[in-house]
């Protein structure tokens, strides 16, 4: 007899570089211990490009369980580009990732969802430092009473906890289960960490954890729940460089939109590639990085901006690509660009 199952609910990984608006390239894994949670609560994942389907034979059961273990999903990303693309603080991938809970979900105001981080897109707030044992408080105060907790608030017992030097930052944490550390001084978290124990370990881009009472309670209150983490795409200052001899024979170049306006400054004449006579236009504002852009640029020589005429030299340019980005410290805000050679 075929087991019926309920559609609880639709975890979706947005992005604004792609065209389906959701992350392609993610794919989610899991560990053997959620594997075994997901067996004795009856329910079964279903992933698709950019989410995942959870479905359960019981939603009841969703309530029956300790809410100190939840359902540990590993966020995997195919594309090693992703971070040229999304709008993300620069970190060491190494030593760190993005984590997330359904604990303080957000009413998405427009959706019937709810989003699982505090501001419209995901940035620096969910991006942790990794830790297999080792952590340092920075800004260390030897008068403050720090106190450790996990994700749920739960305080850690002293017994995982190793000061290194008496009066410094530095604590060693052992016998604990994977997930997050929360440092308190006072009422006041002043640090989080995410702890693995394993010493090898591929890391994932980011961490989900979804509590199953929430999870529950959500469900009860909505039917089919839907959670999103939405990432924003990054947006760049645009460099056209032209190198090649056949432009020196136009009068007055320009690029514009397909609204015809000139979003670029004019050129100027730069030494680029050795090659002392290219024209370089720059964008007056960033522009978004797209995998399918509808935006269309064109380089019109001699061009009326009330008439909005002149002669198209190129009716469709080249477009950024997240392949290679250029930053510039020298700038009191480390400003990117993208480069495109024609």
């Amino acid at each position: 007899m075929n087991q019926s199952y309920t559609h609880i609910l639709t975890f979706l990984a947005e992005h604004r570089y792609f065209k389906s608006q959701l992350f392609q390239p993610t794919e989610v894994s899991y560990t053997e211990s959620t594997t075994r949670l997901l067996s004795n609560l009856g329910i079964i994942i279903k992933p698709f490009a950019g989410g995942f389907h959870l479905l359960a034979s019981d939603p009841e059961l969703l309530d029956s369980l300790n809410e100190g273990e939840p359902i540990q999903l590993h966020l995997n990303c195919k594309d090693p580009l992703y971070i040229n693309y999304t709008e993300l603080p620069l970190y060491p991938p190494n030593d760190k990732l993005i984590y997330f809970n359904n604990l303080s979900a957000i009413s998405d105001p427009g959706n019937e969802r709810f989003l699982l981080h505090g501001q419209e897109f995901v940035g620096g707030n969910e991006v942790v430092q990794l830790t297999q044992g080792k952590i340092s408080i920075i800004q260390f105060d030897p008068a403050n009473v720090y106190r450790f907790t996990d994700s749920l608030g739960n305080e850690i017992s002293s017994q995982c906890i190793t000061q290194s030097l008496q009066n410094s930052g530095e604590f060693m944490l052992s016998n604990l289960p994977e997930g997050l550390v929360r440092i308190y001084a006072g009422t006041q978290e002043v640090h989080r960490f995410y702890y693995s124990p394993k010493t090898i370990w591929k890391k994932p881009l980011g961490i989900v954890e979804i509590y199953v009472s929430k999870l529950f309670e959500d469900y009860k209150e909505k039917g089919k729940v839907e959670y999103a983490i939405v990432f924003n795409n990054r947006q760049t200052i645009w460099k056209y460089f032209l190198v090649s001899p056949v432009y020196h024979k136009f009068d007055k170049l320009s690029i514009i939109n397909k609204g015809k306006d000139q979003i670029f400054n004019p050129p100027q004449k730069q030494t680029v590639l050795t090659n002392p006579e290219a024209w370089v236009f720059e964008s007056k504002t960033q522009i978004p990085l797209s995998e399918n852009s509808e935006e269309n640029y064109q380089l019109i020589d001699n061009y009326d901006p009330e008439q909005r005429s002149g002669k198209v030299i190129h009716k469709n340019l080249t477009k950024a690509s997240p392949e290679q980005l250029h930053y510039d410290v020298t700038k009191s805000e480390e400003q990117v660009y993208s480069h495109i050679y024609l």
